[in-house]
């Protein structure tokens, strides 16, 4: 099984280990959040595949731990080679930032490094961890994530705002 990150309040590293020893120690890891838009301005949402965590939920295009040894960067560029196909492209940094969820019966701990990028080419997505993808306009997205919530994650959700508020901050 591969190790992830551990991390203090600081984000800075302590250890590594298993999601599983995170959870029941209630230890902060490492997540990296990639948001893929089409030449539209659409965003790629996929569904999680039955065999992972919070299966049938629709989530960002790629998401992923931070493997020991890697930097946030190296992990977003590996998850959008495992998950979807997808390498050498150019990732933006968004933001980084500190969550705390109860999605899963327990605190989920996690400092979260959101990325975007652009991209029309083909995608190959891994069906071990996603059961389907689907490219929607943002505005689409927020009436559906406003109607129904529960159909999402709760981190793609956080994602989604932080993004949304960047966006509207970057803009003024």
């Amino acid at each position: 099984m591969t190790k992830i990150t551990f991390v203090d309040k600081n984000d800075n590293v302590i250890g590594t280990g298993t999601r599983k020893e995170a959870l029941e120690r209630g230890i902060i890891r490492r997540i990296v959040r990639v948001f893929l838009f089409n030449s539209k301005g659409e965003l790629l949402i996929q569904k999680r595949s039955l065999k992972v965590p919070l299966p049938g939920k629709w989530d960002q295009s790629v998401g992923g731990h931070v493997d020991a040894g890697e930097d946030y960067l190296k992990a977003a560029q590996r998850e959008l080679q495992e998950e979807l196909g997808i390498r050498d492209i150019p990732l933006k940094e968004i933001a980084k930032y500190y969550t705390e969820e109860t999605d899963e019966k327990v605190i989920n701990k996690r400092f979260n490094m959101l990325y975007s990028a652009n991209y029309d080419g083909k995608i190959n997505f891994n069906e071990g961890e996603i059961s389907e993808i689907k490219w929607i306009a943002l505005n689409k997205l927020e009436e559906w994530i406003k109607e129904r919530p529960r159909d999402f994650t709760q981190g793609f959700i956080d994602s989604f705002n932080i993004y949304q508020n960047k966006k509207q901050n970057d803009n003024h």
